[in-house]
């Protein structure tokens, strides 16, 4: 790769700087110092508030990894709020990821395999990664910190894709990606009356605001800004970030945020939902209640095996302690009004779950008409009337289009623009919407713009990607502007950069939205008119049964 070296990297509208990202085409498609084990570089040793740790300095980047936030959450400390990590004496290595959170293995094939990390699983998960530029700068570098996805259940910040060598480097950041507890390890209510486990529920959010405390005492020492700090995550990472901004306890260590692709993100567990997942999980390790003490003495092993049993995923919890009201429902939560908020979608989000089975995207008109209605929970004539007005929309579609329309938009797109919508009412800061419409060209191009398709985009990873978004002339160009514009957000508030037409906020009136391409432009509220015929279905959550790529 090439060097750092000479290169004018950062991209920040109104700075002058320039906005050739020399190298790029050569270093975007790959993870910086690959994908794990004993990278090859100068050793490079930092302070922390903890103690001293060495990484890695190769190719323009400062790399950490599995530097430890907060203590193990095995034995007495299981489903404990985190404990702050002891000091240590001498010099930490920081060379190797730290272990991935437990979670149920998840089948993956050359369109996800990025996306995943098939390393060990450990109950000593709470450690982050952190990438910062080498060349010195004499002002503190925006920090933007990375929650990945995985609904709440699985991933972990050391996949592939997520290698924030890349976005360091050519954005002119500090990047770091967390690994927190996951599933009924971070989010299992407990049923009984023991204090000392009554933040059960949402231990895996107390890891995150953990891991958000330690960049504000340690960002400094890395070149990085404590007081402008953008939390981002895809998925169930912008579930995540979006949930963030409604706990009192994370006020102040976060000032923007960008959500992407967020689906089941607008509401959390309710008290019934999650003692009803509690008692389900009591009853299959035969146990008469779902007690701290009880579920401590379980092995680790068959805690894990029980994931694969749960009647729907765990999700944090409106507990009345970190959460005291849904993270966006009835409206955007007023403690973060002031936040920036940049979020959007790829154009055709479950077209990557229908992927499974490649006859997903040839059925007969009867069967996508029956899997919309089962996903919609919808009566005929309601299905119908939904039906005829994607139709109308798009004349020419076919019945497996129209199920990845429909799909998409209830799953994603409506929650994502309700979103927007709270947030830009509240009037006290920016908004920007967009939808990701570049269309891979793998599987004979039938993906078009998939669920994750931007990802390796904005960690310039599509190397590592390349099942999903190959490997054509697009990369450069489409990288060289998602990481110029996350980068500038993350700077300014304000997406805005050279390598993209003026993108307006996102308002009540025109809904202005990015379409970001090879060729950006920008749209009013695409697909609107036929979104509104879901208006009056409810919006969708984590809890409701994913039906539509199964027949």
């Amino acid at each position: 790769m090439a060097s750092l070296a000479g290169s004018s990297i950062a991209v920040a509208a109104g700075t002058g700087r320039r906005s050739v990202m020399t190298g790029l085409a050569a270093a975007c498609v790959a993870p910086i110092l690959g994908a794990g084990g004993r990278a090859q570089g100068t050793d490079v040793v930092v302070e922390t508030a903890s103690g001293k740790v060495r990484g890695i300095a190769a190719e323009g980047v400062q790399l950490f990894r599995g530097i430890p936030y907060a203590e193990s959450t095995a034995g007495a400390n299981r489903f404990m709020p985190p404990r702050p990590r002891r000091p240590w004496a001498g010099i930490r290595d920081a060379l190797a990821f730290g272990a991935p959170a437990p979670q149920t293995p998840v089948a993956v094939t050359p369109l996800t395999d990025w996306y995943y990390d098939p390393a060990p699983a450990s109950e000593d998960c709470l450690s982050l990664n952190l990438f910062t530029p080498e060349a010195g700068s004499a002002a503190r570098r925006p920090v933007m910190v990375w929650l990945h996805g995985g609904n709440w259940a699985f991933s972990a910040a050391s996949a592939p894709g997520f290698d924030g060598g890349n976005l360091a480097r050519f954005g002119d950041v500090v990047v770091v990606t967390v690994n927190h507890r996951l599933n009924l390890f971070g989010h299992l209510m407990l049923a009984d009356n023991d204090e000392r486990f009554a933040d059960a529920g949402n231990a895996g959010v107390l890891d995150m605001i953990a891991a958000l405390r330690w960049v504000r005492e340690n960002a400094a020492a890395f070149g990085g800004d404590p007081g402008n700090v953008t939390i981002f995550g895809q998925s169930g990472g912008g579930a995540k970030v979006t949930a963030l901004m409604a706990v009192p306890a994370a006020n102040g260590l976060f000032h923007r945020v960008i959500a992407q692709s967020c689906s089941g993100s607008l509401r959390i567990a309710g008290q019934e939902e999650a003692a009803a997942m509690a008692h389900a999980l009591a009853r299959q390790l035969g146990l008469a209640r779902a007690t701290g003490a009880a579920l401590q003495a379980v092995p680790l092993e068959r805690l894990a095996a029980a994931l694969a049993a749960s009647p729907r995923p765990y999700r944090p919890v409106l507990d009345g302690r970190s959460f005291t009201r849904h993270p966006f429902d009835p409206d955007a939560p007023p403690l973060s009004a002031g936040i920036p908020l940049m979020l959007g979608n790829a154009a055709a989000e479950t077209r990557l779950a229908m992927a499974a089975d490649r006859r997903n995207f040839s059925l007969e008109p009867d069967e996508a008409r029956r899997r919309i209605e089962r996903f919609l929970r919808s009566d005929g004539v309601e299905t119908d009337r939904i039906i005829d007005a994607y139709r109308s929309a798009e004349p020419e579609a076919s019945a497996s289009d129209l199920l990845a329309a429909i799909t998409t938009d209830f799953m994603y797109r409506r929650n994502t623009t309700r979103h927007a919508a709270l947030q830009a009412a509240a009037g006290q800061a920016p908004v920007y919407a967009y939808v990701f419409d570049w269309k891979a060209p793998v599987f004979e191009g039938l993906l078009r713009a998939p669920h994750t398709v931007e990802v390796p985009f904005v960690f310039g990873t599509a190397r590592a990607a390349a099942g999903l978004v190959g490997t054509g002339p697009d990369i450069e160009p489409l990288t060289r502007m998602t990481i110029a514009t996350w980068s500038a957000f993350a700077r300014t508030g304000d997406p805005n950069n050279p390598t993209i037409p003026h993108w307006p906020r996102y308002e009540a009136q025109r809904r202005s939205t990015m379409s970001l391409d090879v060729a950006c432009q920008v749209r009013s509220d695409p697909g609107a008119r036929a979104r509104a015929a879901l208006s009056g279905l409810p919006h969708f959550e984590y809890s409701m049964p994913i039906t539509y790529a199964r027949p």
